[in-house]
């Protein structure tokens, strides 16, 4: 099959063996693959990635000298199952997946790791434990939207957020964006997003955000006067979901 393979920093199309599902696992073949920041940062700092996670104990984040497919946010459709799986869905069914894999004793990042190649190919494995159906009325385009979606929600439900609360969303990129959208669908009054970019703080105005700040000219802690709950903040692609209480501060 065709991939996108990083090694010593550079992209290449390459052609691998199709992947053989192992215990629990579903091959799919990708209909849609999103890229990510973590992407873009992971092609030239992928080893200063893996010492930190090495420092952590988990030594599985791929290296610039290691084949990596990159691509954890996808839509596939399932082609066949490994051994001691249930089959619950039938072959061609649209799903999406939490992306990790399990394999000889580990938990990889799929996408992350030479160990669990993404969906920058025609074909991924997943744990069919993660793998959930795509319903009808949604498209293949906002299915591959999960993974990112799912990051905004998680970073929302650590930050407690109530109605009445005012949050501010700092950093509006597509992840940010998305703090912005799944705030406002769940009734939150007021939301303040901050970025540098004009392009960015239009696009938060476009998401419902109820005050947009420059923060090169104005503080948006400052604009609710202390009251707000620092939601989502983005200083850097590997730090997506820092999140905290609110607070009088």
């Amino acid at each position: 099959m065709r991939a996108v393979v990083c090694q010593n920093n550079a992209l290449r199309v390459d052609e691998l063996p199709e992947p053989v599902p192992a215990q629990g696992q579903v091959r799919l073949r990708v209909l849609r693959c999103g890229i990510c920041g973590s992407d873009l940062h992971a092609q030239h700092g992928s080893d200063d990635w893996a010492d930190v996670a090495a420092r952590g104990g988990y030594k599985g984040v791929g290296r610039s000298t290691e084949q990596v497919v990159f691509g954890h946010e996808f839509c596939g459709e399932i082609i066949d199952y490994g051994p001691g799986t249930r089959r619950h869905l039938s072959s061609g069914t649209r799903v999406v997946a939490l992306p990790f894999l399990r394999s000889h004793g580990n938990v990889d990042l799929t996408g992350l790791s030479a160990h669990a190649p993404g969906a920058y190919a025609e074909q991924v494995l997943v744990q069919e434990s993660m793998m959930m159906a795509v319903p009808d009325n949604v498209s293949t385009d906002v299915a591959a939207l999960t993974e990112p979606l799912a990051v905004a929600l998680h970073a929302v439900r650590r930050g407690s957020v109530d109605k009445k609360t005012v949050a501010i969303v700092v950093g509006c990129g597509p992840v940010g964006l998305a703090v912005v959208l799944m705030l406002k669908t769940l009734g939150v009054r007021q939301v303040v997003a901050a970025d540098f970019a004009p392009g960015r703080r239009r696009l938060a105005e476009v998401c419902g955000a109820d005050l947009v700040v420059d923060p090169a000219t104005d503080s948006p802690y400052d604009a609710v006067s202390g009251r707000g709950c620092l939601l989502y903040t983005s200083p850097s692609p590997r730090d997506r979901t820092r999140s905290r209480m609110p607070s009088s501060a």
